[in-house]
């Protein structure tokens, strides 16, 4: 008998480097389309701006900021302010505006879910109406979420707990695009009914 034995035979090493190699791939993909996708916020928001201007409302953020990485965008934006010129064509565009100034608007939209964004407002807010008088409006929170966007919304709320100006109130407009006015204020005086509010 011989005494040979036969060497085991070796496995190539490049296939440990398989999976770590194409979930880096996967992750520098990912990472471009986000940053992508974050640099389009810019563009659509000086679009929908312009667009709400030319309709009288003229929306002005003192610095916007994008961050949110890696799930969901999140938009920041600090000295929000909305002038209201006009709404509706029989309203002259030389009286003064109705305008509303907040400290800070934070809007997030979910990258798997961008129908959905939800913002929360920071108190407090100063509006001016049409006769130059000025109130301030505190709250402990506020938030709103609007389902159907970029398109015209399905659905919207927007709350706010604890002001210190107005009563509570909590809205929400279901069936945005088929439902009247009329319908809306059911929604909103069912809200307030089963809230006690």
């Amino acid at each position: 008998m011989s005494n040979s034995s036969i060497a085991p035979r070796r496995r190539p090493l490049w296939r440990l480097f398989i999976a770590p190699v194409l979930l880096l791939v996967a992750a520098i993909a990912w990472s471009a389309f986000w940053f992508s996708a974050a640099s389009q916020v810019d563009v659509s928001a000086d679009a929908w701006r312009a667009r709400e201007a030319k309709s009288g409302r003229v929306y002005d953020c003192a610095r916007r900021s994008v961050a949110g990485f890696p799930f969901r965008l999140e938009v920041r934006c600090d000295g929000a302010s909305v002038a209201l010129v006009s709404q509706t064509a029989g309203q002259a565009s030389a009286q003064t505006p109705i305008t509303a100034k907040l400290g800070q608007i934070l809007v997030v939209a979910q990258i798997y879910d961008p129908k959905l964004l939800i913002a929360e407002f920071t108190s407090p807010a100063t509006v001016s109406d049409r006769n130059a008088q000025n109130f301030v409006v505190n709250w402990r929170l506020g938030h709103s979420s609007v389902v159907g966007l970029p398109a015209v919304p399905q659905r919207a709320s927007i709350e706010f707990d604890d002001q210190r100006s107005i009563a509570s109130m909590r809205l929400r407009v279901d069936g945005w695009r088929t439902q009247n006015t009329s319908n809306y204020m059911a929604a909103f005086s069912r809200d307030r009914r089963r809230t006690g509010r």
